[in-house]
């Protein structure tokens, strides 16, 4: 029965990390989105003075999207975290697994 559980939690866990893998992957494209943005907004800024309504409109948007980027940076962390433990989690199941069957398919005469 211990086989059964081993295989079916190793494909749940597999299902999982490769759910975070893409959740990584998008988190990552996303920082570099709003990173880019932010470079774009400061050098647009350049062209007004700085009292001017639509410089300080955009320093806003540049503070907001920097709070994005630390936002996503701080998810990024939280998800490699999950993958590590998933990963450790799955090298744990893999020995079940092992060890199930050999005991199934050991025979002891005597």
């Amino acid at each position: 029965m211990g086989l059964l559980i081993g295989i079916i939690r190793r494909r749940q866990l597999s299902m999982m990390k490769s759910n975070l893998q893409w959740k990584l992957h998008l988190i990552t494209a996303a920082i570099a989105t709003a990173s880019k943005a932010a470079t774009n907004l400061m050098q647009v800024g350049t062209d007004y003075e700085s009292d001017d309504l639509i410089s300080k409109k955009l320093q806003q948007r540049q503070y907001k999207l920097k709070l994005l980027e630390e936002k996503l940076t701080n998810q990024k962390a939280e998800i490699e975290t999950r993958l590590q433990e998933i990963t450790a989690e799955l090298q744990s199941n893999q020995g079940m697994i092992d060890q199930g069957v050999q005991t199934m398919f050991s025979y002891k005469v005597g």
